[in-house]
């Protein structure tokens, strides 16, 4: 039997049964005497607490599944990671970081709650529904960045990707253009899912024509190789407008377009999406939905610090909306 399963015995959440078992602070004393009561009836054997410490410890994971939305995206993710490594430093918490993969997942999860952490952030940018069940392995408070994990009563902070596929398009239309593409990862993530629905969602509602996603590999290498490829065999001709899943995307795209003698914005408008530095020094320069790392890396910390502060607080779910930056590769129609 876990933990997990006693708090469903128990109608409460994971964190006030390790609180209860712990003797710690933040639940009631009805609460606690109520816990204790189902552990009891069904003989449940507390497993070993961790030594004590006089510094929280939390442990970052990094969850890899094929790279391009963590490693490949010119260091978007990387930059959130130093946030949230500078907010532990403010509040004296070790961070300790591990990466896994979908073959190693469950044994690194079961390895981390052997010496449990005061706190998991993962990491789940590629983490794909099949595998939300081993989050059950996490009995330690955790929050999830870059992935909305939902109907999972789970915390999470991720941008708000909807909401930023809907503007970006909202932006063209305003400029004039009534063609808009969208330039899409070839590989399954749900943020860029996401960031789809919403583009599909305002175009509909504008009544515009709606054609299928132009597919590219999400790395600046891959995107430029397949849009290239594509360009060649006649499948898509630049005109109009284009979305783009994110800016590593466009700026591939954009430069196989311009190899082929289409000119950026005067054969076709792009805007991407994160503001990514080297989307500031493209010729021309990156319109782009900017998402505020800092924001991330502070949230996913604060959350977390709630979350040991208040344990029966039901799930948070805070969404970042992106910020429009306007450049060089848009133009009115």
């Amino acid at each position: 039997m876990t933990i997990r399963e006693i708090a469903r015995l128990a109608g409460v959440s994971p964190s006030a049964v390790s609180i209860a078992i712990n003797n710690g602070k933040g639940i009631s004393d009805e609460t606690r005497r109520h816990i204790l009561q189902v552990v009891k009836e069904n003989n449940y054997k507390v497993p070993k607490t961790r030594k004590s410490s006089k510094r929280h410890r939390f442990v970052l994971v990094k969850y890899l599944d094929h790279g391009l939305g963590v490693e490949e995206n010119q260091g978007f993710i990387t930059s959130i990671v130093d946030q949230i490594e500078a907010e532990c430093r403010r509040y004296s918490y070790d961070l300790q970081m591990i990466n896994c993969n979908g073959e190693t997942a469950k044994n690194t999860l079961e390895n981390i709650m052997q010496n449990p952490p005061e706190g998991v952030i993962l990491i789940a940018t590629e983490m794909l529904e099949i595998s939300y069940k081993m989050l059950d392995l996490i009995t330690v408070p955790i929050v999830i960045l870059d992935n909305g994990i939902k109907y999972k009563n789970i915390d999470t902070v991720v941008m708000a990707n909807e909401h930023i596929g809907y503007n970006a398009t909202d932006y063209l239309y305003n400029l004039g253009h009534r063609d808009i593409s969208y330039f899409k990862t070839s590989r399954q993530m749900h943020n860029c899912d996401e960031r789809y629905e919403g583009y599909l969602k305002r175009m509909r509602e504008l009544n515009l024509p709606i054609k299928p996603p132009v597919l590219l590999t999400a790395s600046l290498k891959g995107a430029y190789h397949d849009m290239k490829k594509q360009l060649s065999n006649g499948s898509f001709k630049p005109k109009g407008a284009a979305v783009a899943d994110n800016d590593t995307i466009a700026i591939g795209a954009i430069k196989a377009m311009q190899e082929a003698g289409y000119k950026v914005p005067e054969d076709v408008s792009v805007i991407g999406v994160d503001d990514i530095p080297f989307g500031a020094v493209t010729m021309p320069a990156l319109t782009t939905m900017r998402i505020n790392r800092e924001a991330l890396g502070t949230l996913t910390v604060e959350i977390i610090r709630k979350r040991i502060q208040n344990p029966t607080w039901p799930g948070m779910h805070i969404e970042v909306v992106g910020e429009l930056i306007e450049r060089g590769s848009t133009r009115q129609a």
